[in-house]
């Protein structure tokens, strides 16, 4: 007897459910007997044939084998061992078929690895590259009223390295002529650390309760940005289980985000996007037959929070920069700074701050606290010393949800307290509260906002004012600035937006106002724009018609009429958008007086041994290098232009860090050019820029229209090889034959033994064409 019959034998009556729990009480048998058996899980065939051991009225199984069927030793508990009964194993019911030779293993969840899906759909990131070049973007204005000149330009440099980039403003002709220098500053990154070193200007990030600072020195932070795919707050998560191979639909407030077929087992959906604030999401599971469960949970997210053990930092040292846009190299004391934020968990996050400068320092710490359901609340508290002693301290809260949002911060400050903006002479304000209220219904939106604000005394210093007027005296109370504002706004139609803003200054009565405007977009890019109402006793009121340019070019325009108070206006501008950049001529009239104006703005780009001119260039950028001109250019499947005649275009407002997908359309090429790859996804370094090449191949080849011997077409099918050519080729319908690598005598051999023969022919290149050559004569081979 073999050894399967004789475990048919033995094991007649095994169970097809064996006992669950504790381990196997039957005694072995004498001589374990292998089989090899047809496995499934759950129900569902695995297509593997698997060695188990019959032992008794039980099987025995090797770790290997486990592993084998994608299923984790460890979960099983039997990591380590090299066998194990499958009636060990808590929750592992099996059914064992002797005539069918097949073994069923049904598994608890816990027993099997949960599917990971990803719901985030950000573009993917990539190595980012930066090819050798430099860059000058410019915005060149001139207007008749004083005869003025001025642009504003941004100059960088870069390569694989970093960047250097440059900002400034120059006044070529009119009051205040010369250059003015805004930010310089050397930008080096490393994706592999999240980190970026700058060196020069620089602004120093600040925290909710902290004030951002212009330095001129060196900074040293972390970098999110270099990987746009990472969610670096905390993210919900939807488990699931499916019993049978099914469909995963996603939906968060309604709206699918996601979709994705499962196999049986748990599941868990991740990084669950479109989502800020409270709301739900609703995992759908379909099987083949079309049965489905729903899962609702209730979520809340919310982006300022940082996900457990992620931190953020930034640490800057150098001068403080003095009369920025005013002075280019004014810098006052020596100050450093340091801010640090880190995810305790997924519902705490701690935040740190501390600076120092001139006989002052203050540190400071705070938190952010997820509340269940409930919102987020936030708090800080920080203390100077040295010339300014005192405290500072924040409460916030925040609740968000589709239909009601309330977002609260106070701020209180001792008269002591200070910080580095303190030393340059722009005080910390005593108090500073901040509430909104937004609700919406039926497609309605009404939000309630309150400002208040409370400087210090400015004692010796004269009037404090503000940008209204005077506003306190150093024998006044303390200047405190109350300020609520109510919107309302609604859709009208499927195009139509109505909205009406008002403001009262709760401390000054005469400073209110009240406005409602009206906007409608049409289908060829044309919006209209009304608005009227009263500000500051004064009636105000204007309508305008304007048309953009279309994203790959072209012209716009737009009209405006208005008055605001006693003085009436009006403009009328027309615009070009082209691939080197955009000019737009305006005249305007206000009163009796009219202006005409001219801007021009464009960028121009070395790179690749040429200078190109183009739009304006953003964060990141490429520039298309084909070798043919006129051919059409797309940027994630929109086309945004066409080559020049040397076969360039510059593509800008690219992504940095992330896969952008660039794509050339080959259909307008010459029919003697072929090109190897029609699409490339370019992933460029911050202020820098990449060359896309597409290699274009211009090759010599023609259609041979051959007749045999016989005065007959060859057979469709027949092998025929150019004399030199690497390749063979087939013989058409008709004795048409496609033949590429010619030169200028040819000789082409059809067909092989005795039928074979050969035509001579003179190729003659024709640019742009792939002629068509015959008919020819197919002659014996000579000596065949």
């Amino acid at each position: 007897m073999n050894p399967i019959a004789a475990a048919v034998a033995q094991t007649a009556a095994v169970s097809a459910s064996a006992p669950s729990a504790s381990p196997s009480t039957t005694a072995p048998a004498a001589q374990p007997v292998e089989l090899f058996l047809e496995a499934s899980i759950d129900g569902q065939p695995t297509g593997l044939l698997v060695s188990v051991f019959l032992q008794g009225a039980s099987l025995r199984m090797t770790v290997d084998t486990l592993r084998e069927l994608g299923l984790d030793p460890a979960r099983f508990g039997v990591a380590g061992r090299s066998d194990f009964l499958l009636d060990e194993v808590r929750g592992l019911r099996w059914a064992y078929d002797p005539a069918a030779q097949t073994l069923a293993l049904t598994l608890v969840d816990t027993l099997r690895e949960r599917r990971v899906l990803s719901a985030h759909t950000a573009r993917p990131a990539g190595e980012a590259q930066a090819s050798r070049g430099m860059l000058l973007n410019y915005n060149l204005f001139g207007q008749s009223t004083g005869r003025s000149l001025a642009g504003t330009l941004d100059l960088r440099y870069f390569d694989q390295h970093g960047s250097l980039n440059s900002t400034g403003a120059a006044v070529v002709r009119g009051a205040g002529r010369g250059y003015t220098r805004y930010d310089t500053s050397w930008v080096q990154s490393s994706q592999d650390k999240l980190s970026t070193w700058q060196v020069g200007d620089i602004v120093a990030p600040s925290l909710s309760w902290t004030r951002a600072m212009r330095l001129g020195g060196i900074e040293w932070r972390r970098n999110f940005e270099l990987r746009p795919d990472l969610v670096t707050y905390p993210v919900a998560s939807v488990a699931g289980s499916a019993v049978v191979p099914s469909s995963v639909d996603l939906y968060v407030n309604g709206v699918r985000q996601f979709s994705a077929e499962v196999p049986t087992g748990p599941f868990v959906v991740d990084q669950v996007a479109g989502l800020n604030g409270a709301g739900q999401a609703t995992v759908i599971t379909r099987d083949s037959l079309g049965r489905q469960v729903a899962t609702t949970l209730p979520l809340y997210v919310d982006t300022r929070l940082l996900a457990r053990g992620l931190s953020d930092f930034a640490i800057s040292a150098g001068a403080l920069r003095r009369d920025y846009g005013v002075d280019s190299f004014s810098y006052g004391g020596p100050a450093a700074i340091a801010s640090w934020r880190h995810g305790w968990s997924d519902t705490l996050t701690l935040e740190g701050h501390a600076e120092a400068g001139r006989g002052l320092v203050q540190a400071g710490g705070g938190v952010l606290k997820r509340i269940e359901g409930a919102g987020v609340a936030s708090a800080a508290l920080a203390a100077s010393s040295g010339r300014h002693r005192g405290w500072q301290a924040s409460l916030g809260y925040q609740y968000v949800a589709p239909r009601f949002a309330f977002d609260w911060q106070s701020v209180r400050a001792s008269a002591g307290y200070g910080d580095l903006g303190v030393l340059e002479g722009v005080p910390v304000a005593r108090a500073t509260d901040r509430a909104s209220l937004s609700t919406s219904w039926r497609g309605n939106s009404l939000s309630v906002n309150l400002i208040q604000l409370r400087l210090p005394t400015q004692t010796g210093l004269g009037p404090v004012t503000d940008p209204l007027g005077p506003i306190g005296t150093p024998e006044d109370t303390p200047p405190v600035t109350r300020t609520v504002s109510l919107g309302w706004s609604r859709s009208v139609g499927q195009r139509g937006y109505l909205s009406v803003g008002a403001f009262q200054d709760l401390e000054r009565r005469t400073e209110r106002g009240i406005t409602a405007t009206f906007s409608m977009a049409f289908d060829s890019r044309v919006s209209f724009n009304s608005n009227g109402g009263r500000q500051r006793g004064e009636k105000v009121g204007a309508v305008s018609l304007s048309r953009a340019p279309d994203f790959e070019g072209g012209l716009g325009w737009a009209l405006q009429a208005g008055t605001s108070g006693a003085q009436r206006y009006d403009q009328a501008q027309v615009q070009y958008l082209g691939s080197h950049g955009r000019a737009a001529i305006s005249t305007q009239r206000v009163g009796n007086n009219r202006n005409t104006s001219m801007d021009f703005s464009g960028a121009l780009v070395a790179m690749d041994g040429a200078v190109v001119a183009a739009r304006q260039v953003g964060r990141g950028f490429a520039l298309v290098s084909a070798g043919a001109p006129d051919l059409p250019v797309l940027q994630d499947n929109r086309l945004i232009g066409r080559t020049d005649g040397n076969g360039r275009l510059l593509v800008p407002e690219l992504q940095p860090y992330a896969a952008n997908r660039i794509s050339i359309d080959p259909s307008s090429l010459p029919p003697d050019t072929r090109v190897s790859e029609s699409n490339m996804d370019v992933v460029p370094r911050q202020y820098a820029g990449v060359v896309a090449r597409f290699e274009i191949e211009r090759y010599a080849a023609a259609t041979l229209m051959l007749v045999g011997p016989d005065g007959k077409a060859p057979e469709v099918g027949t092998r025929a090889r150019l004399e030199g050519g690497a390749q063979d080729a087939m013989v058409g319908y008709d004795g048409v034959l496609f033949v590429e690598g010619l030169k200028e005598n040819n000789r082409v051999l059809v067909g092989a033994g005795k039928d074979a023969c050969e035509v001579r022919f003179v190729y003659r290149a024709v640019a742009g064409e792939l002629p068509t050559i015959g008919p020819l004569q197919c002659r014996p081979v000579p000596g065949e």
